[in-house]
């Protein structure tokens, strides 16, 4: 009996000398970073430009023939009026049409050439709503602290930064050592199969690769939550792959004064309440475990026990981040039911009845897998699931590796200029043009150089899309500082 106690009670120390070792090697992965002395910039010019390109409605349209291409070519004109020096210095080419490339010639040809992403199209507006709008979104109204309008932070901010960095830099006779590439897509927001594909599609026909490719993505906001109390610097290293469902319900229908035990709406409403009701499974590996093992130096002791020990509370780490959508979104494949259709009369059963159900697949996920889960889950042959008519499904974009030395340079070049930040590796939840470029380079990240304010993600595609001119100074300061540490022998 006694020997019996001893051994329990060393198996208890044992256990709990795990955690806390685990606990403890988490959270020692802090750097020294020094803070980057950055450039002054015009600002007032800078802004001027950015508000002279939100007034121009490049708006990308599902149906193509739809789109007003006018928009993007007086686009074109006004990058090229506003950054003559860019024009002049680098090699400029127009890809099908719309979409711009740029091409700065860099001193070292035996380095890879960088590329920078950003898109010019946005989303349209909900007429319902134009009178929500604080200032019409086409206006590019600025204020003393803001400039507002359609495309502010999806995705001319970021753009314009980009324009604005490599023109001051120009203007200080500064010749990276690295070639670098800018890449201007005009129909991002339907897919960029017209713009960024082609793009790719040139690069592979001149077998150019890149040591790393850069795009839009998380910005900098002090709102992750979950006791951190400093700002986060999102990057994501993947970002998730798509497909959408079709369900079909289908029966005799009839009147609906002598209805039977199930209607059509009945049986469907029934699959998609199982859907909502069971989650598919997080993925708690991979990228998703790079990203909680970032964030956890930055928490207290016992959530970051948690964190280190996946292995045991795995399940109260999901139960945790399911509590919210943006955490919930971060380690599954989410579920949403988009458009449900039925029925001709009030008094007719339809005999037929469907709903579409969006998808975002995490790595470790695919559609096939997910079609096959959804199946399980349903569970009635009652029910077709399909892909609908034209639909189709794109796999989770490859993950790129958050312990390369690409992207050390690039969290050391974020925490240098925004002292003070966390950054964290992690997965998409939307997509973006990189899924193009998925086989140009191992290290593609998307993040956007911009600090958030409270409410200014919602605003995204959403009512009063905005960036704040100290934000956009900041982040016209990143690219230039980013730029040149290009330069730099030594980048870490």
């Amino acid at each position: 009996m006694k020997k019996g106690l001893q051994f329990i009670g060393f198996f208890v120390v044992f256990f709990i000398t795990i955690l806390i070792v685990n606990t403890v090697r988490i959270g020692s992965t802090s750097v020294e970073i020094q803070n980057a002395e950055l450039k002054q910039v015009n600002i007032q010019k800078a802004v001027d430009r950015l508000s002279k390109g939100l007034k121009i409605p490049t708006i990308s349209k599902m149906n193509s023939d739809n789109i007003e291409y006018i928009h993007f070519n007086n686009f074109h004109k006004l990058l090229r009026n506003e950054y003559p020096g860019v024009f002049k210095t680098l090699d400029v080419n127009t890809i099908n049409t719309h979409s711009l490339l740029f091409k700065w010639e860099g001193q070292d040809q035996t380095k890879l050439p960088i590329l920078l992403m950003a898109h010019m199209d946005v989303v349209p507006i909900d007429q319902q709503s134009l009178d929500q709008w604080t200032y019409p979104p086409f206006n590019g109204t600025k204020d003393s602290t803001t400039v507002w309008g359609r495309g502010a932070m999806d995705d001319k901010g970021s753009l314009f930064a980009i324009m604005e960095s490599i023109s001051h830099l120009i203007d200080l006779g500064f010749t990276p050592k690295q070639t670098i590439y800018i890449a201007f897509g005009h129909d991002e927001e339907i897919g960029g199969n017209e713009g960024a594909k082609f793009s790719a599609d040139y690069f592979k026909s001149q077998g150019i690769t890149f040591d790393f490719v850069l795009d839009e993505g998380g910005g900098i906001s002090n709102k992750l939550g979950m006791g951190i109390d400093k700002q986060v610097a999102f990057v994501a290293v993947s970002e998730k792959g798509y497909i959408t469902l079709e369900l079909v319900a289908k029966d005799s229908g009839g009147h609906s004064s002598m209805p039977g035990k199930e209607t059509t709406i009945g049986i469907l409403a029934n699959a998609i309440s199982k859907l909502q009701a069971n989650p598919l499974p997080p993925q708690l590996d991979g990228p998703i475990k790079h990203m909680l093992n970032a964030m956890a130096p930055e928490l207290g002791f016992l959530p970051r026990m948690v964190m280190a020990n996946q292995w045991l509370f795995g399940g109260l780490l999901d139960g945790i981040l399911s509590d919210n959508p943006a955490g919930n979104a971060m380690v599954r494949t989410t579920t949403a039911p988009t458009i449900f259709s039925a029925g001709v009369k009030d008094n007719v059963i339809p005999a037929q009845a469907k709903a579409m159900v969006n998808f975002r697949i995490i790595p470790g996920d695919t559609p096939e897998s997910v079609i096959q889960m959804v199946r399980e889950i349903v569970d009635d042959p009652r029910i077709e699931v399909r892909q609908p008519d034209g639909g189709f499904g794109r796999d989770p974009a490859p993950v790129s590796d958050p312990n390369s030395d690409q992207f050390k340079f690039l969290s050391y070049k974020i925490q240098e200029v925004f002292p003070g930040t966390v950054v964290v590796p992690g997965v998409s939840p939307g997509g973006t043009d990189t899924k193009h470029f998925v086989d140009l380079s191992p290290n593609i990240f998307r993040f956007s150089p911009i600090e958030t304010q409270d409410g200014d993600l919602k605003r995204i595609h959403g009512i009063d899309e905005r960036i704040g001119i100290n934000a956009f100074e900041k982040g016209i300061q990143f690219y230039i500082y980013l730029i040149e540490s290009l330069n730099q022998e030594t980048r870490l």
